[in-house]
């Protein structure tokens, strides 16, 4: 299962999910209790997945490439 999150397009569709989310969702919800309901629930958990997956991994990814179109 590892080697599941590990993969960059796992990663990368994530990473653009996640981050489609915490842009798209504030704009389009109108009702600012739906909104602020939204914000506190669902993107702070969002926002939590961003830091402690996407970011470790995405260092990972690009150190792969680093080091598969280095010298």
């Amino acid at each position: 299962m590892k080697a599941f999150f590990d993969h960059p397009f796992v990663w990368l569709a994530c990473t653009l999910a996640l981050l489609a989310a915490c842009t798209w969702l504030p704009i389009r919800i109108k009702n600012d209790e739906l909104r602020s309901w939204v914000m506190r629930w669902v993107l702070v958990p969002v926002s939590l997945v961003l830091i402690l997956y996407t970011y470790p991994v995405g260092i990972d990814v690009f150190r792969r490439i680093a080091l598969l179109w280095g010298p």
